[in-house]
């Protein structure tokens, strides 16, 4: 597929709203050193998932510190910096800090001044000192704070510590030569051009410079538009228009109305589906009170003149104003980003095709050869035809195929990648979660039915009937007394252990735990979670992905009559002979599309496009079984409390597609009420606030 076909592909997804970018923070593609696509320039802070302030103090000292370290000896040319620091918010300034007092000539450049973006926060605002576990580096003092307090004290430090901060001062492009990155910069808007030259560049400029606009007239016009709220007492006694829906919008629209203006809020949706419930609740009571007023279905049109053209619910409404606010977010500057040469996530490019292409290959390869299907390249006649053959090996007690040394190869992929995974995520919840399903794998999908049930009974492989329940494989609720040497009892036995495990044991698990199941013991989730977790974050999202998980309640409809005939021709019961073709036809069907091309194929193959989750998202019948049993009665919930600040990391790590920070920005508990959540808790691992907690239904929710 060449790039370009790529490029339509995605825009085509987005289209139909099937995006794995839809709700999520875009980000520039960086190594584990933060470095970009373009070397020697170095990418931290809120462009490199840092969206809270102690965590980018922390993130640009830290880099700091690691190109400190691998850079050998200081420039001996005097007009070449050692590094250059783009942007003097926290993330460059930790990186200062931590240059600081050694060896190598560095510069922070800023376009406005330093801590731009929190100088734009109101001014009563409370900011808070976290994660708590992460230290504050470089020295610098950080609690609990208003903001004027903490940049008063920051600005005093940084006073105190003359650090090299040039201001304003704006990079425009930069490129490599030689080795060396060849910048320019600029004085301010219309001022003065010059080059800086630097053998390393942090990029800390964050995404302030890159507001989100309305492109219509008079927006332009500074001294009536703004796009921060600094101060709501400025605006007592005026009449303020305030555009936007998110929880920013509202509390501006809060905080001024009571100050005393006369505020108008106009959002473009038919509801405030983002703000917090406690914004919510003071938005409600001003708008009773008359104290402001609300135009939901609203777009602005003009902000020229005495008084703002909106369409509202499609009718042209003229709104009176003497100042007006639009806070309707900031995007990651991409277009700067690429023109300075850096790859953004996901952008094709040869060596991403060649990735996805060579996965997809081995996903085949494996799954075929597993599977024993006899499909190119291992059919008869095929170049690696007699590979089947040479599999099949006698050891003692059992002769075993390539199924066999096919799972062998799977488990030890669980364990390979699990152990990686444990890595990523050290928490006791998390490590508990990832042994039980390399544990799992290894002991009840492996061991037991592989190695020590071949020793005790005669046909081992059904210990998958109480290990791989019912309907993920229809055959663990099947058997007959010609299958088990005319022993009806048997049979009898066999079919209750899969009746047990799909019928008693599956609610049970599913009342105390949801669809952890999915996340803690399965087979297919222990790859996803282990091989998968590097896809996690490329799950789709938006209106028809949601519908798309629909397809697995189809799989599971079509699983019970699959069942049911192939356990009428086995027993006998009823026209079995007259069914017979019906049977055939269904069995191998099934088996081809769902367990074959679905489960396996597609399932793993995908994992670079689409994520790790989209056979057990969108196919699997035994989640959507579990989803049926989970929307009644499943006990467990994420809740949240009210710190969210729409970071948007517990979105963007979901490997479900879940927009999990709409539920924590409203207090909403997350569940499998209404979502596909399967409980595998990375969203209360990423959130830098605390905000999440795993939980149970109808638990009070109290910000800690």
């Amino acid at each position: 597929m060449s790039s370009s076909s790529m490029l339509a592909s995605e825009s085509w997804w987005q289209r139909i709203g099937f995006s794995a970018q839809v709700g999520v923070r875009a980000l520039p593609e960086l190594d584990a050193d933060r470095q970009s696509s373009v070397p020697g320039l170095y990418i931290v802070g809120d462009l490199a998932d840092a969206p809270i302030i102690k965590a980018a103090l922390h993130q640009g000292h830290a880099l700091g510190q690691r190109i400190a370290a691998g850079l050998g000896a200081p420039s001996e040319d005097p007009e070449l910096l050692d590094v250059l620091i783009v942007g003097a918010g926290p993330a460059g300034i930790g990186a200062a800090l931590a240059l600081e007092g050694g060896p190598f000539r560095h510069r922070v450049i800023e376009r406005e001044l330093p801590f731009a973006t929190i100088h734009h926060f109101p001014k009563k605002k409370l900011i808070f000192a976290e994660p708590r576990s992460l230290p504050t580096p470089g020295g610098l003092w950080f609690d609990d704070a208003p903001v004027d307090e903490l940049v008063r004290r920051w600005e005093d430090a940084l006073a105190a510590k003359n650090l090299p901060i040039e201001a304003p001062l704006e990079l425009l492009g930069l490129r490599r030569v030689s080795g060396e990155l060849h910048c320019e910069v600029q004085a301010g808007p219309g001022g003065a051009k010059r080059a800086l030259r630097a053998r390393r560049v942090i990029l800390a400029t964050g995404r302030r410079g890159n507001l989100t606009r309305l492109n219509v007239p008079g927006e332009d016009d500074e001294d009536r538009v703004k796009h921060a709220l600094i101060d709501p007492a400025l605006y007592a006694g005026r009449r303020l228009l305030i555009i936007g829906g998110g929880d920013s919008a509202v509390e501006a629209a809060c905080d001024c109305a009571e100050a005393g203006a006369v505020v108008t809020l106009a959002h473009r949706g038919a509801a405030l589906t983002r703000p917090k419930e406690k914004n919510l609740q003071r938005l409600r009571a001003l708008a009773s009170a008359g104290r402001l007023t609300v135009h939901a279905d609203a777009q602005a049109r003009d902000l020229a003149g005495d008084a703002a053209l909106l369409s509202v619910a499609g009718a042209e409404r003229r709104v009176p104003f003497d100042d007006a606010l639009v806070l309707i977010g900031a995007a990651l500057p991409t277009d700067f980003l690429r023109r300075l040469g850096v790859r953004m996530e996901g952008d094709p490019s040869p060596g991403r095709v060649a990735w996805i292409v060579s996965f997809a290959v081995f996903t085949w390869l494996f799954y075929v050869l597993k599977q024993k299907k006899g499909y190119f390249p291992f059919g008869e006649g095929d170049v690696l035809g007699a590979v089947p053959k040479l599999l099949e090996v006698d050891l003692g007690f059992r002769t075993v195929d390539a199924s066999f040394w096919g799972t062998c190869l799977y488990s030890a992929l669980i364990l390979g990648f699990g152990l990686k995974a444990l890595a990523r995520w050290p928490s006791p919840t998390q490590r508990r979660r990832l042994w039980s399903l390399i544990g799992f794998q290894w002991v009840f999908l492996f061991g037991i039915p592989e190695l020590l049930a071949p020793l005790v009974i005669e046909r081992p492989w059904k210990v998958y009937a109480l290990t791989v329940p019912w309907p993920l494989s229809i055959w663990s609720l099947v058997d007959a007394p010609s299958w088990a040497g005319g022993d009806t009892l048997t049979a009898v036995l066999w079919l209750g252990v899969g009746a047990l495990s799909a019928f008693v044991l599956i609610p049970w698990y599913v009342r105390r735990n949801g669809e952890a199941f999915c996340s803690t013991l399965c087979g297919c989730g222990g790859l996803a979670e282990t091989v998968g977790d590097l896809f996690r974050h490329l799950a789709p999202r938006g209106a028809a992905a949601k519908r798309a998980e629909g397809a697995g309640q189809l799989i599971l409809f079509m699983a019970v009559p699959v069942t049911l005939l192939i356990l009428n021709d086995a027993w006998q019961f009823v026209a079995a002979g007259a069914l017979y073709n019906v049977k055939a036809f269904a069995q191998s069907w099934y088996g081809l599309v769902v367990d074959f091309w679905l489960a396996s194929i597609a399932g793993v193959a995908l994992y670079p496009v689409l994520g790790n989750r989209v056979w057990c998202r969108f196919f699997c019948p035994l989640r959507a079984y579990m989803e049926r049993l989970a929307r009644r009665f499943a006990k467990v919930a994420i809740l949240s409390n009210n710190k969210c600040i729409s970071c948007g990391e517990c979105t963007r790590h979901c490997q479900m597609g879940i927009d999990v920070m709409a539920y924590a920005q409203r207090q909403r508990e997350l569940s499998n009420g209404d979502s596909a959540c399967i409980q595998c808790g990375i969203c209360v691992e990423v959130c830098p606030m605390d905000v999440l907690r795993l939980g149970e239904r109808g638990e009070w929710k109290l910000a800690i």
